[in-house]
């Protein structure tokens, strides 16, 4: 018998189940509460993928405004997996399980009056199968919360499983966790244009083997292209770690460094806005737990930094200088009237609107 948060489950053999994620399925839990909260009311959900049933059991055990939780999994022994945890946590009336392929599940939910709140996709690998049955499951205004845990693909090291997947040119840097959420939401937001359904992403991480990011729902043509108009392109330099990036088109001029007359690296299309929204970070605050207030208040700080962070390990071993403490960094960059704070992405990485000439003198210096 495992116990996580209020739940206790089995695992029968064969079935998924992975301890590590615990704290995507904490944070899955806050954000559910704070997602009731902004809705104001009791939230329909459904869980395509469920495995053990223990993401769709914690969130009816910890959030006491699920209207009506759907379960479901293809697999047989997982369907009397999902069962049977139900059956020991005391739960059988807001849930439905299901024993179906995932994306027939959706599809036959994406008519009016039996559409979901929150739709919450965490496959093994790529998550892009399920987006365009999700979205058109999802009611107005509702959230949709993705996992891919296709990481190489995404940050670069996979290169042509990044352009297959994800549609995008994608290079590994030192930021590459970054880029890999920006690419991920690039991808997602642009199948669900398509539909004329807007994809806003709210609240986003990278944690060990995953990426996760939560998503609000429009189904609004004018919010599909104000959304489509934060897409672009990263430009880098991997000489001189000079970064900059255009909205839309790629602009030629951006194809040499300014600084080094380097050969950029051209890395897209990526999403370029925010991907923790402050409103939703704070609620997010107050539904936090001991095991993931670190990781919330973090990304409550990072809400409001620009884009792509600096790793400071990597420039001082370019500047062939000894590391110094980050806080050091922080300090003297806020006293010079920039925003800097940590990142969740790297343990040596600072977010700021400093430049990397800026930096760079600080460190000499």
């Amino acid at each position: 018998m495992l116990e996580e948060g209020k739940a206790k489950i089995e695992v029968f053999n064969g079935v998924f189940y992975n301890p590590y994620a615990r704290l995507s399925r904490d944070i899955g839990v806050s954000f559910l509460n704070a997602a009731s909260e902004i809705l104001s009311r009791k939230l329909n959900i459904c869980e395509p993928l469920s495995a053990t049933g223990i993401r769709g059991i914690r969130y009816v055990l910890e959030c006491d405004r699920v209207q009506k939780i759907i379960l479901n999994d293809k697999s047989e022994v997982a369907y009397e997996n999902i069962l049977y945890n139900i059956k020991i946590n005391n739960l059988t009336k807001i849930y439905e399980v299901h024993n179906k392929d995932a994306i027939i599940l959706l599809y036959e939910h994406s008519h009016k009056g039996e559409r979901f709140d929150l739709i919450d996709i965490d496959p093994f690998g790529s998550p892009m199968k399920f987006i365009m049955p999700a979205i058109s499951s999802i009611v107005h205004k509702g959230f949709l919360a993705v996992t891919a845990t296709d990481t190489a693909a995404l940050c670069g090291v996979a290169k042509r499983a990044g352009l297959r997947k994800y549609l995008a040119n994608l290079e590994k840097t030192e930021f590459l966790h970054e880029v890999g959420i920006r690419a991920l939401a690039s991808a997602i937001i642009r199948i669900a244009a398509i539909n004329e359904i807007a994809l806003e992403p709210i609240y986003s991480h990278s944690t060990r083997h995953y990426m996760r990011i939560y998503f609000r729902v429009y189904v609004s043509t004018s919010k599909c292209d104000s959304i489509l108009e934060n897409i672009g392109f990263l430009f880098y330099c991997e000489n001189c770690l000079w970064r900059g990036y255009t909205k839309g088109i790629i602009y030629k001029d951006y194809l040499i460094c300014p600084i080094c007359n380097n050969k950029n690296l051209i890395i897209g299309p990526i999403w370029l806005d925010k991907i923790v929204n402050k409103e939703v970070a704070t609620l997010m605050k107050k539904f936090s737990n001991d095991y993931s207030k670190n990781l919330i208040q973090k990304l409550f700080d990072e809400a409001e930094m620009p884009p792509l962070f600096y790793e400071m390990d990597k420039i001082t071993s370019k500047l062939k200088i000894s590391e110094l403490s980050l806080n050091f960094v922080i300090e003297k960059l806020r006293n010079m009237g920039y925003v800097a704070c940590r990142t969740h992405f790297s343990n040596k990485g600072i977010k700021t609107n400093a430049d990397i000439i800026t930096i760079k003198n600080i460190l000499t210096k």
